[in-house]
């Protein structure tokens, strides 16, 4: 039964190594030289596989950039879960932890430049916006829901509405984004957290529990 499982298993190891390399060779090459001065070709060959390899693992170059966003959100999703460990029900531990996500997120003038170039090419595609947007959209009520939990958790009562806080969340990390490679980081994070502690200490107040 071994002997019949290695080669498969072999082979998903083997396109695993393939896809990651294409992904992280679309990257550079996007954010590098835009959407359009970035060809299949160019991408295949910075990987170091041929242009069969990139179309085994995806339909398109659209396709490609699809992947590496879900890639750029789930490491979003990864790097929140310590605001998720936290019991405090201050909106400053909060406004910190938040802060210290969007450190974590938006250190790379490489991502800075990707997600620049994405959005561009949105903006000048229209059947590439469809699918962008729906994307970006998914990723606000993940954000959405994270939020959610975190909150219950730390018995904080939002009173504004949380996807308008995700929403925001995702809008700041991608200003965010642009400001950190050109500006001193300590003076970007410093900002924002001010900015965020302002918001939450009006917006958030303490969950009250009745008693039995």
């Amino acid at each position: 039964m071994n002997t019949i499982l290695k080669p498969a298993t072999s082979r998903a190891k083997s396109q695993q190594k393939t896809r990651k390399a294409l992904l992280k060779a679309g990257a550079t090459l996007i954010a590098r030289n835009g959407f359009s001065g970035a060809s299949v070709r160019d991408i295949a060959s910075l990987a170091g596989y041929t242009q069969g390899a990139f179309y085994s693992n995806f339909q398109s170059k659209d396709d490609l950039v699809f992947a590496i966003m879900r890639d750029m959100f789930q490491q979003a999703y990864e790097t929140i879960t310590s605001a998720e460990k936290s019991n405090s029900t201050s909106p400053a531990d909060l406004a910190q932890d938040i802060t210290t996500w969007l450190n974590d997120l938006c250190s790379s003038n490489e991502k800075a430049q990707l997600e620049t170039e994405i959005s561009l090419h949105a903006m000048r595609d229209e059947k590439f916006a469809l699918s962008f947007y729906a994307l970006l959209d998914d990723h606000s009520l993940k954000m959405t829901q994270i939020l959610e939990k975190i909150a219950h958790e730390r018995q904080l009562e939002l009173c504004v509405p949380v996807e308008k806080i995700g929403k925001g969340m995702i809008a700041m990390a991608r200003g965010f984004n642009l400001m950190m490679p050109h500006r001193d980081p300590k003076v970007v994070s410093d900002t924002l957290q001010i900015f965020l502690e302002a918001v939450l200490q009006a917006r958030t107040k303490p969950k009250v529990h009745s008693k039995p």
